[in-house]
């Protein structure tokens, strides 16, 4: 544990020196944040529930930055940023779909300094992301508010029934993981951009859940560049955990500017046992109308070995997100059905339908 004990030590001295620069004339103070709510509709083959949630591909949040800039290309900041505590689309079961406040700890999503370089890259102390954070989401299609690989945000809660009406005890959650990385207590290193590539490194410790001592290390590479009329954005990650689970994950987006047609690829897969996945999507962004730019998507996620040994998962997905640009806002609709198979077990498909909205400030 001299690893994170030291990190700690490091975030709490940064804090207490630069306390007087992020004090100073130069800071700037930026408050914001998102609502995103929806009315959703689950049916899991033996009831159908329709319900007010917060959607969880993008919860509701409020934050803030307070930077220092020190005018020679460094800058130093700090990030605080939140949930906001409500019972959300990947928590909601079908006996439970009230949109309760719980507000607790792991609501925190990022508390940290960081300390941004040109020549020398950038230092992140604190709560937040990861180096294999995002690894797994590389998407350029413009319907990520409502439908991404992470598939179990949108109904993860969500249990299934056998082919006579009962629950099973598995849910949704537990048959469509990402393997993405995730926010914690860390230290972490980013390399400045070179022709594009960003590598990053971190390590640390889940300080928001109870009962875990494990030791997170992540690596991670990102790469983003334009081709012409097509952007693409590629990323790799790779974690440890002490406790002794290895996961590698990457992505690889494409988006061809012209024609508003793009590409979203994603795919990982435990390194000490047999879950993996393969995710795909197709998207089309068009400007058919005036106030902003409407995307549309059908992907399609498969998984094997989750839950269950020899199981499989497959899910397919629909998407439409229409863009206000002047007020900030993306209205979206999606439908999305889950299958799941395992040896001997007879499961219920799950359909989920969700009308919302997502407005920044």
């Amino acid at each position: 544990m001299t690893l994170f004990i030291s990190s700690k030590s490091c975030a709490l001295t940064l804090a207490v020196l630069t306390a007087p620069a992020m004090a100073s004339a130069n800071a700037t103070f930026e408050f914001y944040g998102q609502l995103n709510f929806g009315i959703f509709n689950t049916d899991d083959g033996e009831e159908s529930e329709t319900y007010f949630t917060d959607n969880d591909n993008s919860n509701t949040r409020i934050g803030f930055n307070w930077t220092n800039d020190f005018g020679d290309g460094r800058s130093l900041r700090f990030n605080f940023e939140t949930g906001v505590g409500l019972n959300g689309s990947s928590a909601v079961s079908i006996d439970d779909t009230d949109l309760d406040p719980d507000f607790n700890r792991r609501e925190l999503r990022k508390f940290e300094f960081i300390y941004m370089t040109p020549d020398i890259g950038t230092f992140s102390f604190g709560q937040g992301g990861t180096a294999s954070d995002g690894s797994a989401e590389a998407d350029l299609s413009g319907t990520g508010v409502i439908a991404y690989s992470g598939i179990s945000d949108l109904a993860g809660g969500i249990e299934y029934r056998d082919s006579g009406g009962g629950f099973t005890g598995t849910r949704i959650g537990d048959t469509f993981k990402s393997f993405d990385g995730a926010r914690r207590f860390r230290v972490r290193y980013d390399t400045p951009s070179w022709n594009g590539i960003v590598f990053s490194v971190s390590g640390g410790e889940e300080i928001l859940a109870k009962d875990d001592d494990n030791e997170y290390y992540d690596v991670g590479a990102k790469y983003v560049a334009d081709y012409g009329d097509t952007k693409v954005d590629t990323r790799v990650g790779y974690s440890w955990v002490s406790g002794g689970d290895e996961l590698l994950i990457g992505s690889f987006a494409a988006l061809h500017k012209p024609t508003g047609l793009s590409l979203a690829l994603s795919a990982g897969a435990q390194q000490d046992g047999n879950d993996e996945y393969v995710y795909a999507k197709l998207g089309w962004q068009q400007d058919w109308l005036t106030y902003g730019t409407t995307a549309l998507s059908i992907d399609i996620n498969e998984g094997n070995n989750y839950a269950f040994d020899g199981s499989d998962a497959s899910s397919v997905g629909l998407a439409v997100v229409q863009n206000v640009d002047a007020y900030n806002l993306e209205v979206y609709a999606a439908w999305r059905t889950h299958e799941f198979d395992a040896t001997g077990s007879d499961f219920e498909d799950v359909d989920v339908i969700a009308l919302g909205a997502r407005w920044k400030f």
